[in-house]
């Protein structure tokens, strides 16, 4: 078997060719065949400039000859072969390096900024190309989340979640490099783990340690809420001033029975959640009820939801990382398993703008990028880091971050392939 029939698709309408059947040899690989989709396209175009492919078959990227891999996936070579191709990414390089005082636990990215948060007790304001802009420092105790609400001109405000179990609202002033803190947030009884900002910047979830959710006001206003005391509760004396005005959650959302790992808005109107019992619970925050329980088996670290294919990742501490439909109503149905990290999974994020795209890091100090077409394999590990990785992010651009146990944050350029043009 030396020839096979072979027929090309793509969804990149720049790079579309012919939709007939091409005679190939079944030995070609990744490059032979990126060259038979170039010279069709200068077929069409003399002055296209040579593009980098990578090829699915069966939804696997091609990472051997196609008659092997064929042969693995049990693909009959009798019939013509579908191939889908798309742009390669390249691998993406380590570029700038941040580093803290501790460990990094946390990091929220967005077009301008970078904030992180860390064992050292403060957070950070980092311009995207690395350098450093401004120190937060207000908690007691290790700051484990941290997230951006809203821009208004120059004035930004941002969350930081403690295990000291308060959280703080902050404005700050990019121009004059000013930092204040409104309010402090009171309620939990727990270290606050995670932090999430609503889609219109009005609100916030946290969730905690105690097991509980709570929603909160993103606005700052000149009042202080009361905070209501047990009767029999003997009142901790305030070691230090407190930093802002006291504010009360608006709602508490109860239904878990271990801490509250991570949180996230799918919409304006509901929170996902996930827990180290083992569930993630999606929420409706006009009635502060439960909607839904999707169960695993595992205790769960993260989740990330991406509104371009409506799919919800967790990252576990069986080192798997599983995709979910946070619609479904078989709330046990994993769509789609990724597995090669070798510890923890602490981290996952979808890509903002690549709906297959999710970056992932792990006790194993490793950044893995994933593409899910293609779920036995990473497309890339990154090995930056010494030590273990807490957080990823991406900016809006598509540069990617991880911070972790090494005191480290990293910044990676995720490029489709640059080739010289007419090379």
């Amino acid at each position: 078997m030396s020839q096979l029939q072979a027929r090309f698709f793509t969804e990149n309408k720049r790079y579309v060719v012919d939709d007939v059947p091409f005679s190939i040899p079944a030995a070609s690989e990744v490059l032979e065949l990126s060259n038979v989709i170039n010279k069709l396209l200068e077929a069409k175009n003399a002055s296209h400039s040579k593009v980098e492919f990578d090829f699915l078959v069966k939804g696997q990227f091609l990472r051997s000859s196609l008659a092997t891999h064929m042969e693995t996936e049990g693909i009959s070579t009798e019939d013509v072969v579908e191939i889908e191709y798309v742009e390669r990414i390249t691998a993406p390089e380590a570029e700038e390096c941040m580093m803290h005082d501790d460990w990094i636990s946390s990091v929220d990215a967005d077009a301008e900024w970078i904030l992180t948060g860390s064992y050292d007790k403060t957070a950070r304001i980092w311009s995207v190309e690395g350098k450093a802009v401004m120190t937060v420092a207000g908690h007691t105790e290790v700051v484990k989340d941290v997230a951006w609400v809203k821009r208004d001109g120059l004035t930004s405000l941002l969350l930081t979640a403690s295990l000291d179990q308060t959280l703080l609202l902050w404005e700050w002033n990019s121009e004059q490099n000013k930092v204040k803190a409104r309010h402090c947030c009171r309620g939990h009884t727990g270290s606050v783990d995670t932090v999430a900002t609503d889609p219109t910047g009005s609100k916030f979830c946290s969730g905690s340690w105690d097991k509980m959710l709570k929603i909160w006001s993103a606005v700052p206003t000149d009042e202080a809420d009361e905070v209501g005391e047990p009767a029999d509760r003997p009142r901790k004396k305030q070691k230090t001033q407190q930093l802002g005005l006291t504010r009360t959650p608006l709602m508490t959302l109860s239904g878990h029975n271990e801490a509250v790992s991570s949180v996230l808005w799918s919409d304006s109107e509901e929170v996902c959640s996930a827990s180290w019992d083992h569930t993630i619970r999606i929420w409706d925050i006009e009635t502060g009820g439960m909607k839904t329980t999707l169960t695993g088996s595992k205790v769960f670290n993260c989740i990330s939801y991406s509104p371009l294919c409506r799919r919800l990742a967790s990252g576990s501490t069986d080192r798997h990382i599983r995709l979910w439909d946070p619609r479904t109503k078989d709330g046990s149905l994993v769509l789609l398993s990724l597995t090669s990290h070798t510890g923890w999974v602490t981290a996952v994020k979808w890509a903002p703008s690549h709906e297959y795209q999710l970056v992932s890091g792990s006790l194993d100090n490793l950044v893995k990028l994933w593409d899910t077409r293609s779920c036995k394999a990473p497309l890339y590990d990154l090995a930056a880091h010494e030590d273990k990785v807490f957080c990823v992010d991406w900016t809006e651009s598509g540069l990617m971050l991880s911070g972790g146990a090494d005191n480290k944050l990293y910044t990676y350029r995720c490029l489709a392939c640059p080739t010289d043009a007419g090379a």
